[in-house]
C-alpha cells in the first residue's frame, strides 16, 4: 500500500517563496512538497499567482481544497463556497484534484443540524460536479461527511453514482481546539474512517483523509487503508515551539514559559535522533530548534514525509514500539485489527 501526504499551504506568497528555497537549498530536495493541497478560497489574487507560478515552476501535484473551513468558522456561507468554487474551478484548469463543496459537522452539533449538513454537501456535490468542466469532473473529489454510518453510506452511494468521479474525501473526524479546527481521530471517528474506506475502494475510489496527519496519527491513517492525507500540523505547532519525530509525540524546544508539550532538552536531542534514525540540516543542533520557528516548520516538514516513507515497510509492531508509552493514539494501534495485508 502507498500512502500520499499533502503539505497544506495555506501561507502568503513570500512565506510560500521562503518555503520552498530553503528546502531546496538546505535539504537538497522538494519531495516533502511534491504534494500540496491549497484553498483558494482563504486568499487573495496575489497567493493565487504565486502557488500557480510555484505550481508550474515545480511541477507540484496540487489539490485545490473546498475550503469547507471558512462556513465552519463564519467567513462565508455556503452558497457562497458553492458559487465561489464553480467560478474559481472552470477559470483555474491547472490543478490536479478539486474538491467539491462540503459543509462539515461540528462535533457539539445536534443530530438534525449533522443531518441537514450531510443533505447539503451531497446536494452541492451532485449540482456542481454535473456543472464542471468535463476535465475538471474527472479530477474532482467528493466530500464524505456525517456522524453515522447511515450517512457516510449515503455519500457513498451518492457520489459513486457519478459518471467518471475516482475519488472521495473523508471530513468526517472529531473536531476540537478554537472554532472546532483541529481534526482528531477518536476510536469511533476511525472505525468510521477504516470503514469508509472499505466501502469506497469497493465501488472503485480512492480515499483521501482531510486535515490530520501528525507523526502518531499517521499509523492510523496507515491501518485504515486511506490513499492519501492532508495537514498542516507541521506548520501549525513550530508556532507555538514545538517539534516532531518520527512516530513520537510534539516536544516542546523553544523552552518558552507559556509552552505546549513535553520540553526537549540539549541533553535528549542525539538521543532522540538517534532512536527515531532522524537527522535533517534544521536539527543539527538545539538552537536552530529553539530559536527559528523555520528551522522548526522544515525538521516538522521532512518528519512528517519521512514517516510516509518509511511506514509501508514497518510492521505495526515495530511503529508501536517507536511510539512514546503514554500516546493514546499508539493505545489505540495496540487494539486494532489489522486489515488483510498490512505488516503485522
Amino acid at each position: 500500500m502507498t500512502l500520499t501526504f499533502y503539505a497544506g499551504l495555506n501561507i502568503c506568497p513570500s512565506s510560500m517563496r521562503k518555503l520552498f528555497a530553503r528546502l531546496e537549498n538546505e535539504y537538497h530536495t522538494m519531495a516533502p512538497l511534491e504534494n500540496v493541497i491549497f484553498t483558494p478560497i482563504a486568499h487573495g489574487e496575489q497567493t493565487h499567482s504565486e502557488i500557480s507560478r510555484l505550481s508550474d515552476e515545480l511541477d507540484l501535484n496540487l489539490m485545490f481544497d473546498s475550503g469547507g473551513y471558512e462556513v465552519q468558522v463564519g467567513n462565508k456561507t455556503f452558497d457562497e463556497l458553492y458559487e465561489y468554487l464553480l467560478e474559481y474551478y472552470d477559470d483555474n484548469r491547472w490543478g490536479q484534484r478539486y474538491v467539491l463543496p462540503d459543509n462539515v459537522p461540528m462535533s457539539d452539533d445536534d443530530a438534525q443540524t449533522v443531518q441537514e449538513k450531510v443533505d447539503e454537501t451531497i446536494s452541492a456535490s451532485r449540482m456542481c460536479f454535473r456543472r464542471l468542466p468535463e476535465d475538471v469532473r474527472e479530477d474532482s473529489l467528493a466530500v464524505i461527511q456525517g456522524h453515522t454510518r447511515n450517512q457516510i453510506s449515503r455519500c457513498i452511494d451518492a457520489y459513486k453514482q457519478l459518471d467518471g468521479l475516482t475519488g472521495v474525501g473523508f471530513g468526517s473526524f472529531a473536531t476540537g481546539g478554537i472554532n472546532g479546527g483541529v481534526n482528531m481521530i477518536t476510536t469511533e471517528a476511525f472505525e468510521n474512517l477504516r470503514w469508509a474506506t472499505e466501502l469506497a475502494h469497493e465501488q472503485g475510489l480512492s480515499v483521501h483523509a482531510f486535515g490530520v496527519g501528525g507523526p502518531t496519527s499517521i499509523p492510523l491513517l496507515y491501518e485504515a487503508g486511506v490513499d492519501s492525507f492532508d495537514t498542516t500540523s507541521w506548520m501549525r505547532t513550530s508556532g507555538y515551539g514545538n517539534v516532531y519525530f518520527p512516530f513520537k509525540g510534539r516536544l516542546n524546544a523553544s523552552h518558552r514559559k507559556h509552552r505546549s508539550g513535553n520540553v526537549l532538552t540539549r541533553q535528549e536531542l542525539p538521543h532522540l535522533k538517534a532512536e527515531t534514525d532522524h537527522s535533517c540540516p534544521f536539527c543539527e543542533d538545539m538552537s536552530r530548534l529553539s530559536n527559528d520557528r523555520w528551522d522548526r516548520i522544515l525538521h516538522n516538514l521532512i518528519v512528517t514525509h519521512e514517516v510516509v516513507e518509511r511506514i509501508d515497510e514497518m510492521s505495526r509492531q515495530e511503529i508501536i514500539d517507536l511510539m512514546d508509552p503514554s500516546s493514546r493514539y499508539r493505545k489505540r494501534l495496540e487494539n486494532i485489527t489489522p486489515r488483510m495485508g498490512v505488516n503485522t
